[in-house]
């Protein structure tokens, strides 16, 4: 994992987060911004996959992941730290219960063999650099 800035703002991080083992993530490098211009640390940072990802928490056209999880237990005593360990988390175990792409969803809720196929298509198309 490496941590750089965006256009030299220190508020704005890019993380790149290698994929995982044992998840089909594995081999790619995922570059999330985390925004801290908003109210940090009293809300967490934005947070959005730049690098596109076949992740049924994360928003296709945007990049934004299913915060919900956050909303119930930040607070300012939480740092950068703990949110990229939370996105560690989701990439190693999607959340079943909150879905931002329904089609992505059923199918890792039905058939995690064809998701795990797609998301490693995927990440050989978009992650590897």
């Amino acid at each position: 994992m490496n941590i750089e800035l965006e256009n030299s703002d220190v508020t704005k991080w890019i993380v790149i987060i290698d994929g995982p083992e044992g998840t089909p993530f594995i081999g790619g490098k995922f570059r999330v911004l985390l925004d801290f211009a908003d109210s940090y640390p009293f809300k967490y940072p934005k947070i959005n996959f730049k690098t596109k990802i076949y992740h049924p928490n994360v928003k296709g056209d945007t990049g934004e992941i299913c915060t919900l999880a956050l909303d119930q237990v930040w607070v300012p005593t939480l740092n950068a730290k703990y949110i990229i360990e939370f996105l560690l988390t989701i990439i190693q175990t999607p959340n079943s219960e909150n879905f931002l792409e329904q089609d992505i969803g059923a199918q890792f809720a039905s058939n995690k063999a064809a998701w795990s196929a797609k998301a490693a298509e995927w990440t050989l198309a978009y992650a590897k650099w």
